[in-house]
């Protein structure tokens, strides 16, 4: 297992620095995956048991949405204010404290540490601005149907996210 994810590149598993409250190791932290996706302990994950991981990603996916919409709402339609304001000692990265510290002092109450986690897609607890660019692609659509009336809307496909 861990060789494998090691070969692959993934490091999701791997301890945190400065993370002294998870005292797991790597092979620990896999095995209570697995554990989570067979509840019914057969020793195999089956279609339906690994389908939970698309619902987990479906929420995760609107966690960031969320997150996104809220800094629009905050700061604006561009995210590099938001990024200021959140990196206020201007480092250039955030670590997970800090960015919870952030996130709490503008008044964001979601889960953080999630948002963080997605963030942070280079594992080594921090998010850089090129790791927060990546929220750009959860901005919502700008266009709008105008609508004059009812009769507007028939035969019309609406966007959908």
């Amino acid at each position: 297992g861990e060789r494998r994810l090691d070969a692959m590149g993934c490091h999701k598993f791997d301890k945190k620095k400065g993370d002294k409250a998870d005292q797991r190791t790597k092979a620990q932290r896999i095995d209570s995956i697995f554990r989570y996706l067979d509840p019914g302990c057969e020793g195999s994950v089956s279609e339906q048991e690994w389908a939970v991981l698309d619902q987990l990603w479906k929420e995760f996916d609107m966690s960031i949405k969320e997150f996104v919409q809220f800094l629009m709402l905050t700061f604006g339609k561009g995210l590099l204010c938001a990024w200021e304001a959140l990196d206020d000692d201007e480092s250039g990265e955030l670590t997970e404290e800090e960015f919870l510290q952030a996130v709490e002092k503008i008044g964001y109450f979601g889960p953080a540490k999630v948002v963080f986690a997605l963030l942070d897609s280079s594992d080594d607890g921090n998010i850089s601005f090129d790791e927060f660019e990546v929220l750009d692609k959860y901005k919502p659509l700008n266009r709008r149907p105008t609508v004059s009336g009812p009769s507007t809307l028939a035969g019309m496909s609406l966007p959908t996210t």
